[in-house]
């Protein structure tokens, strides 16, 4: 017998893109509870924008660039990436408006492997 079991809560991460922070909701901020600090990085080919989770060794070891290094603010229900300078580059990948649209939504996955939350921007959640 295969029994696929039945998931009561919602396990989809997303990530919403606002004018002025990354905001992550509850399933997605659950795998940077113990990060130090992220760094946000964009690949222009597949469309997608990745968020890597460094514990503190790995933000202070000297191989990345600490101008890169982004603080993350996990709450209870939600976590927050504050930066104007990385919502503008991806911005420019992505066409967002925030003029006339107030934020974008996005499926985000997991790999643990790489400790890395991948954005599809070719997966927008619609409200």
């Amino acid at each position: 017998m295969a029994i696929e079991w039945i998931m009561p809560k919602d396990t989809l991460g997303t990530v919403t893109f606002y004018d002025s922070n990354i905001t992550l909701n509850k399933v997605a901020a659950s795998y940077f509870v113990d990060a130090y600090k992220v760094i946000v990085g964009i690949d222009k080919e597949k469309r997608r924008v990745v968020i890597k989770n460094l514990n503190k060794e790995e933000a202070m070891r000297g191989d990345v660039n600490k101008n890169h290094l982004l603080d993350v603010a996990i709450k209870k229900s939600y976590g927050r990436i504050s930066s104007k300078k990385v919502i503008s580059d991806i911005s420019v990948l992505t066409n967002f408006d925030f003029l006339n649209n107030n934020n974008y939504k996005f499926r985000a996955k997991w790999s643990g492997t790489e400790k890395l939350l991948i954005v599809d921007l070719d997966e927008e959640v619609k409200a």
